[in-house]
C-alpha cells in the first residue's frame, strides 16, 4: 500500500492512504498507486474482474483528466475516496482544479470519422460508458466531486443466485 509516513502541509509527494481516502498529488506518475489503493479497498471479496477493471480504468481516465485538463501542470491534489454500496463500489474524486462538469459534456458522435471530429471528449465518453452511475458536484470550497459507480460484487452464493441453498 501507499507509503503513510508523515509529511509537511503542502509537500505530499508520496501518495498517503488513510482508511479509505487516498491523497495524491496531480502527477500522472501516481495513477498506479490509485489502482493499488482501489484493488486493495476492493479486498478479496468475490467480484466480477471485468466490472471491477472496468471501474478502474473510468477512475484512471477521470484522474488524467483533473490533472491534464483540470490542474494543467499546476500543483494540487487528488482525493481519493472508496466505499461500498451494496454491490457496487463507489470512488468519489476530489479536487481543486477549477469547476468542471464532465456529466455535462455532450456525448461525441462516434460515428464521424475520426480524422473529422473534433479533439477530445472520448475520455469523458469512454468513463461514462465505463461506469453504471457517474455524479458531480461543486464542492463548497470551489473544486469538484466526481463519483463513479460500479456493480463489482457477485451476491452471496445461495442469495439471490437462483441456485438452491
Amino acid at each position: 500500500m501507499a507509503s503513510s509516513e508523515a509529511e509537511s502541509p503542502g509537500q505530499d509527494r508520496h501518495p498517503r492512504a488513510s482508511g479509505s481516502l487516498l491523497r495524491i498529488s496531480a502527477d500522472l506518475k501516481n495513477l498506479a498507486a490509485v489502482r493499488r489503493f482501489i484493488r486493495d479497498g476492493a479486498g478479496s471479496l468475490e467480484r466480477d474482474e471485468d466490472a471491477f477493471q472496468a471501474l478502474t480504468q473510468a477512475v484512471d481516465e477521470s484522474l488524467t483528466n483533473i490533472v491534464v485538463h483540470g490542474y494543467r501542470g499546476q500543483p494540487g491534489f487528488i482525493e481519493i475516496e472508496l466505499s461500498r454500496a451494496g454491490d457496487s463500489l463507489v470512488v468519489c474524486l476530489r479536487d481543486q482544479a477549477p469547476p468542471f462538469d464532465p456529466t455535462a459534456v455532450p456525448s461525441p458522435d462516434v460515428t464521424v470519422p475520426l480524422e473529422k471530429r473534433p479533439p477530445g471528449g472520448l475520455g469523458v465518453h469512454l468513463t461514462r460508458r465505463l461506469a453504471d452511475r457517474i455524479s458531480y458536484r461543486p464542492t463548497p470550497q470551489g473544486g469538484n466531486e466526481l463519483t463513479l459507480e460500479k456493480r463489482v460484487f457477485k451476491p452471496p452464493r445461495g442469495k439471490g443466485s437462483g441456485s438452491p441453498t
